[in-house]
């Protein structure tokens, strides 16, 4: 047995190595425990890497999900450039095709009060109230108020005209700033909002100093107008309408215009299947959830035969069982029709996975492009009443009746009490504060005692609600992360308590094999005088 240097100094011991000793023996208490605690260690540390992992992919489906919301069944374009448009309200988007003419575009009203050689210049105090509304081509014009209440705001003495631009910009539909002119002199600078009714006039209050009061100009605005505010003036199929903006959302269903210019020819602004804007979100979508279901089957494996591996999540039942969730909902009908994801070509394979057939969807979807939005959005329809707005969080599918009394107004949605008001043309709107159709509003007539309202998520959003609450921090995943993390920690420190014990037991015993080493030295050293004493006795003799 090699000697450590305890043992090599006192060569009157046993000469046994009491450092390897004490090293052994306390390996031999506490290494079967301490690789118990540590395989607890290093299986929960991998069972929460691979609940992770699980927690990221599904985080990226809610992603893709939400992308998909935006997704449109038609496409919307403009052969002019003086016509912008784009999609706002995809699901409300027609193919009917329209012609536009501009023949004036919105503009705002600009005034400019110049002659002042220093934005710092003083124009005094008083009351300056300012009115909104249309001025009138006659001569005199005439001002007409609009429904925008009129503002005053008081002037303290000293004020100065960068003051007043600061003090006109905090109103509502009024820009205001001083302009250097380069000549030397400087100008107030003040724009209304476009269109013809916002309009702008100035009245100052008797008692003003000098300096603000010329700033009047309610008897017209000829002296000041560098710029009348007009709408703008456009025909739609040959129906001639006008808008107080340049951006104009309420004209064609689901489509904003954005005009530019003058059209010398009407545009025509056509829709049209978005067949291969759809096709790349649902292959992306088709791509995740097969990506999804191969990360749960490897997370999951079990490692049987003689090659196989076992997964991080080896026969976990809670990874499993999202999957099937996920798989579940895929197989559902959605929106008010019931489509189906087959019914646009997307088909679940033998081994579960998802394969989009190109040829199949692009025929589905030119046939029917409603059927992207029972994927996408969510359906609502009613009988005897008018529903604005869908469910927050989203709702429960279903139908749900609505119940009231005509005399008193008063109602239930699904047993649940709903809030009304009446309206002057005798209709009443309910607002939906609770149950599983809180959010929405409803309009039913006076006369009304029973209404119907049919309720039908869309995948992404049955998806979304599943997902919401399987991530969210009360969800049975993050229970599972939390007793493993749980486990980690008391574990870890069961083996920093197990590093003390080990410790005090390789101290105890190369304490005890030191007081031994020094008895046999002492009897080692006894024997020794002994024997020569006697050997001593014995050449006298």
């Amino acid at each position: 047995m090699q000697t450590d240097i305890l043992s090599s100094l006192n060569s009157g011991g046993t000469g046994l190595n009491i450092s390897e000793l004490s090293e052994t023996l306390t390996d031999a208490e506490i290494a079967p425990r301490k690789s118990l605690i540590t395989e607890r260690i290093d299986t929960a540390e991998l069972r929460l890497s691979g609940y992770d992992r699980l927690r990221g992919q599904a985080e990226q489906v809610t992603e893709a999900l939400g992308l998909m919301r935006g997704l449109a069944p038609y496409a919307v374009q403009s052969d002019s450039a003086a016509v912008g448009v784009s999609v706002t309200g995809p699901g409300a988007v027609d193919l009917q095709t329209s012609r536009l003419a501009v023949s004036q575009l919105a503009s705002a009203q600009v005034l400019s009060f110049g002659g002042y050689s220093d934005p710092a210049q003083e124009v005094g105090s008083g009351a300056l109230t300012v009115d909104f509304g249309r001025w009138s081509g006659d001569a005199p014009p005439v001002f007409t108020p609009g429904s925008q209440p009129a503002q005053t705001i008081t002037f303290a003495p000293g004020s100065t005209l960068e003051d007043m631009a600061t003090a006109l910009s905090t109103l509502e539909g009024v820009s205001a700033r001083v302009i250097d002119l380069g000549d030397g002199s400087y100008s107030l600078g003040v724009i209304s909002d476009t269109g013809a009714g916002n309009a702008l006039r100035f009245s100052v209050a008797a008692g003003a100093d000098p300096g603000l009061a010329d700033f009047d100009f309610s008897a017209g605005p000829d002296a000041v107008e560098a710029q009348a505010a007009q709408d703008a003036r456009l025909s739609l199929n040959g129906i001639e309408v006008t808008r107080p903006d340049n951006r104009i959302d309420d004209l064609l269903p689901g489509v904003s215009l954005t005009l530019t210019g003058i059209t010398v020819t009407p545009a025509t602004v056509t829709a049209a299947p978005n067949t291969e804007g759809a096709l790349e979100v649902m292959q992306s979508f088709v791509d995740i959830v097969n990506a999804t279901g191969r990360l749960v089957e490897t997370l999951t494996a079990r490692g049987f035969g003689p090659d196989a591996e076992a997964g991080d999540l080896a026969g976990d039942a809670l990874a499993e069982g999202m999957m099937r969730r996920i798989e579940s909902i895929l197989g559902q009908g959605f929106g008010v029709s019931g489509a189906h994801l087959a019914d646009l070509g997307i088909l679940t394979e033998r081994d579960g996975s998802l394969t989009l057939d190109e040829g199949r969807f692009s025929i589905a979807l030119n046939g029917n492009p409603g059927l992207v939005d029972a994927l996408v959005r969510d359906g609502i329809t009613g009988h005897n009443v008018g529903i604005e707005g869908l469910p927050v969080s989203g709702g429960e599918a279903g139908r749900f009746t609505l119940t009231r009394d005509p005399a008193t107004g008063a109602a239930t949605l699904a047993g649940v009490p709903v809030f009304g008001e009446a309206q002057e043309n005798g209709d009443w709107v309910y607002s939906v504060a609770s149950g599983p159709m809180r959010g929405i509003r409803l309009t039913v007539e006076a006369g009304t005692e029973r209404a119907e309202i049919r309720f039908a998520p869309s995948m992404v959003s049955s998806l979304q609600s599943y997902l919401s609450e399987a991530l969210s921090p009360e969800g049975a995943l993050a229970d599972r992360e939390g007793t493993l993390t749980d486990t980690i920690g008391v574990e870890s420190t069961a083996l920093d308590a197990l590093d003390r014990r080990a410790e005090e037991l390789r101290t105890r015993y190369l304490s005890r094999f030191t007081e031994m080493e020094r008895i046999v030295t002492q009897l080692n050293s006894t024997g020794d005088y002994l024997t020569n004493l006697i050997d001593a006795w014995n050449s006298d003799s």
